[in-house]
């Protein structure tokens, strides 16, 4: 399979598992207690690559990401095709487990849709960098300011649903 393959059926891959729910519980035993029975979902710091910082954080690094993008792809598409795709797994992938439709911290509202507009718009993005062909830059260029116009929907949303920015300082679920 050559390279040009490979990262098509490594992001959707990665997409996947990403987006899969996390079913497992944590069984290990705590000394002097029974085994834990309580889905590990239920703590935000208990999950495997959570970045540090919070919302406003992921986003700015999002953008920042990006922003080098178009002007990347015409001396190095390889390399900004892995820019965003781990700016997707890394970042984007927190922000929907966190704020998107059925997310941790999502209060309802306008909060999980505008999430999930962004997700879309990055997975076009996405799309676009991992074509047959190379893209224009400046459809690169104007599918990034697309993303930052919908993070910035999903900043206000949070803002105004009130729910925490910084996922790791909440009282875990069932507490």
């Amino acid at each position: 399979m050559t390279t040009a393959r490979r990262i098509p059926a490594l992001l959707l891959g990665a997409t996947l598992l990403a987006c899969a729910g996390d079913t497992r519980t944590d069984t290990t035993p705590q000394t002097g207690t029974e085994a834990q029975a309580e889905p590990a979902t239920n703590a935000p710091a208990t999950i495997p690559g959570l970045p540090p910082g919070g919302l406003e954080d992921w986003i700015a690094e999002i953008r920042d990401g990006l922003a080098t993008l178009p002007d990347r792809i015409a001396s190095d598409i390889a390399g900004a095709r892995t820019v965003a795709l781990e700016l997707y797994v890394g970042r984007q992938e927190f922000i929907e487990i966190f704020y998107g439709e059925n997310g941790r911290l999502t209060a309802g509202g306008a909060l999980g849709p505008a999430v999930e507009h962004a997700e879309e718009e990055f997975h076009e993005l996405l799309l676009m960098l991992n074509g047959d062909e190379t893209p224009d830059a400046e459809q690169v260029r104007a599918k990034v300011v697309a993303l930052a116009e919908a993070y910035e929907r999903v900043l206000e949303e949070a803002r105004r649903a009130g729910v925490p920015l910084t996922p790791v300082a909440t009282t875990p679920a069932g507490s």
